[in-house]
């Protein structure tokens, strides 16, 4: 019986790992849950997905792609569907069945490396973002890309809102802003331009603007009100999803520095409610911080803005390059090379690690 819960601080402090999974010799680079919660699926750096079902905790397949590399897995509407980036031969994106590991379509486009690849929410459309070319617009129906804005130099970072009606494109170089794009009207300029500005990303004496940290994505909490900027370095911002306000710097971790091997962004995720971030970091540890815990009065405004952990899980031994909330259930998974699922330990609850039946019991939880 399915049990809905307004998610607190208690219950983050009561995650603990529940099962370790070891199916790759390389590093996760990529995670996705589908719309139910009940699966999983990973890319990883030794060139192989693998899917996993959330509420058994069991590894359920593994598909390779060798000849042409696997990065950011999405999953389409469907749970037995993904579509994912190419990191060899070409720079296509690839549909395919986890089925029976046939591909449905190629979608071809793109002459640079893809490093940003979201569906919309709402509908068969996604969008992919090439460094140092551009953002395509695409329907899973077709091979035709639906539209193209031009990115002349940088790393897009792409994220749809819950509405799948808006469309933000990080741009980092030069600006550091977000443009906001209505998808109906993708080929015309952005309605709303967000400038993030941190004045605290280097001392004082260094000119100004300072220079941030490398964006590696961007995501939109679930009530659509704010934005998460991750970054390569040793800072993340929280912003207003329709103003300029920085509303905080979530400080206290060690980035990941791998903005250069065209990876990062899945290391981070907010918790459906929209209120904890969850990110992992370059010492293996995973922090979550509370974006809406009241700020402390300071004289310094960046210690005014900043947030640091209000949690922290140590489990892996290696840099937390994704770690992802399930949309739907009690529980989240980190990975580097090894992937591990983290549910809530709740009281008279079968603690068998070996029986399908405690991820069952713990994991069929609604959030409110």
């Amino acid at each position: 019986m399915e049990k809905t819960v307004e998610l607190s601080v208690n219950h983050l402090m009561s995650l603990k790992a529940a099962r370790n999974f070891y199916e790759n010799s390389q590093p996760i680079t990529a995670c996705d849950f589908d719309s139910t919660g009940e699966f999983c699926v990973t890319a990883s750096a030794d060139e192989s997905i693998n899917l996993y079902n959330c509420v058994q905790g069991r590894h359920k397949k593994l598909i390779l792609s060798k000849k042409y590399g696997v990065h950011l897995t999405r999953f389409t509407h469907r749970h037995t569907d993904i579509i994912y980036a190419s990191t060899k031969e070409n720079d296509t994106l690839r549909y395919l069945s986890l089925h029976d590991n046939q591909f449905i379509r190629y979608f071809e486009g793109h002459q640079k490396r893809v490093v940003s690849l979201e569906m919309s929410p709402v509908s068969d459309q996604f969008a992919s973002g090439a460094v140092n070319e551009g953002v395509r617009l695409w329907d899973l129906r077709s091979p035709t890309f639906l539209g193209f804005i031009n990115i002349e130099t940088g790393r897009p970072c792409i994220a749809y809102d819950p509405s799948g009606i808006v469309l933000a494109i990080g741009l980092q170089n030069p600006d550091n802003v977000i443009k906001l794009f209505d998808i109906r009207k993708f080929d015309q300029a952005p309605f709303t331009t967000l400038n993030v500005i941190d004045n605290y990303a280097l001392p004082s004496s260094h000119p100004r603007p300072p220079i941030q940290p490398e964006w590696t994505s961007i995501k939109f909490s679930n009530d659509g009100d704010k934005i998460l900027v991750t970054t390569s370095g040793d800072v993340h911002y929280v912003t207003d999803a329709y103003n300029t306000d920085m509303k905080r710097r979530l400080i206290g971790h060690v980035g990941l520095n791998n903005a250069s091997q065209l990876l990062g962004g899945e290391e981070t995720s907010w918790t459906p409610d929209g209120r904890f971030v969850v990110g992992g970091s370059q010492d293996g540890m995973i922090n979550f911080w509370d974006v809406e815990a009241p700020l402390k009065n300071s004289v310094m405004l960046a210690e005014g803005i900043d947030s640091r952990p209000i949690h922290t899980l140590e489990y892996h031994v290696r840099p937390t390059q994704v770690v992802r909330f399930n949309p739907a259930k009690l529980m989240m998974v980190s990975g580097c090379t090894d992937l591990v699922s983290y549910i809530i330990l709740i009281k008279n609850f079968i603690n068998d690690h070996s029986s399908p039946h405690f991820y069952f019991s713990i994991l069929l939880v609604v959030f409110k």
